[in-house]
């Protein structure tokens, strides 16, 4: 009964959160590729060696997980069916990390509330890769919604979805190949060819759950009153001028949603980059606009969750 499994996970992420990093596998699977690039990574700088190196780490960490994923549950299921079910429903639940998404905007938004801005910078460095330092109150505002959407999109819905199709293993392979990109799938002169095929998996294998992703705050956005003509329409006008793939259609989404203007100035590492603009000022960015984020993405959450769980069922059923 996968369908059953699924709802149990993702029941014990809205309740608990993540569980502690001592615990976490994407904790472990990122100690895995500090060992992998410690050991791959060429001595002598070659761009080639390390573009080769790159998609070689890939397949050992994705590939390697997960087959030995397949037939470790494989045997569990054999041995005692009941620890197949406990180790599933963990790794369901440690894959899903909507509820600490939502802390994590919350405590931005309170920040700010106190007028504490120094603080809501730092609460927001924990989920963005630009500088915080010296952010405005709507530039926090305006990264703390764009982080929240698309962290909806790749922390949430794409997870949700692999697992609905293929158990634990859908979950463990997409998450190395997310911690993958987000360790080595860097534009620095470092990582630029090493990490190259582990950014361009993680570009291939979030481009359905990405569209799905605006299509669901879409949903989410008629059930809570938002535009959500307006989030179909600046998710397909917006989303291709993002730098990413991927990134740029959630954000695009919510920005209709709000009826708000996402993208522009950003400072990474003290270098300057410009993002084209997603949605129109409709509305000011100030912390109002976080909460409405997570409200909206709130409703998205159990719109997901419905749809995914009904594809599990479906995909039981027709076994």
């Amino acid at each position: 009964m996968p369908v059953i499994r699924l709802a149990a996970g993702y029941l014990l992420d809205l309740l608990l959160g993540d569980p502690d990093d001592r615990f976490h596998p994407i904790a472990w699977i990122g100690k895995l590729v500090n060992g992998a690039e410690k050991v791959f990574f060429p001595t002598e700088r070659s761009f080639k060696r390390e573009f080769i190196m790159g998609f070689v780490v890939l397949a050992l960490l994705v590939g390697g997980l997960g087959t030995g994923y397949y037939f470790l549950a494989r045997f569990f299921r054999s041995l005692y069916l009941p620890l197949f079910w406990v180790v599933e429903i963990y790794l369901i639940f440690s894959f899903l990390a909507f509820r600490n998404l939502c802390q994590r905007g919350t405590g931005v938004l309170q920040a700010l509330r106190w007028g504490d801005l120094a603080g809501a910078r730092r609460r927001l460095s924990r989920m963005v890769g630009r500088d915080t330092k010296h952010l405005s109150e709507w530039e926090v505002v305006r990264g703390c919604v764009e982080s929240l959407a698309e962290n909806f999109s790749d922390g949430f819905v794409a997870p949700f979805m692999y697992m609905a199709v293929f158990g634990g293993l859908g979950g463990l392979v997409y998450k190395t190949a997310n911690t993958l990109d987000s360790m080595l799938g860097h534009r620095d002169f470092r990582y630029f060819f090493f990490g190259f095929a582990s950014a361009r998996f993680d570009d291939v294998i979030n481009f359905i759950p990405a569209r799905l992703s605006a299509f669901f705050i879409a949903v989410a956005a008629l059930l809570c009153g938002g535009f959500w003509r307006s989030a179909i329409y600046y998710a397909r006008r917006d989303a291709r001028n993002h730098p990413s793939p991927n990134a740029g259609w959630p954000e695009a989404a919510v920005a209709g949603a709000l009826g708000v203007r996402l993208g522009g100035t950003s400072y990474y590492r003290g270098k300057r980059e410009e993002r084209p603009f997603m949605g129109e000022a409709l509305k000011e960015l100030d912390p109002e606009r976080i909460e409405e984020t997570l409200r909206l993405l709130k409703t998205g959450n159990y719109v997901v969750a419905g749809s995914f769980l009904i594809v599990s069922l479906l995909i039981m059923l027709l076994r």
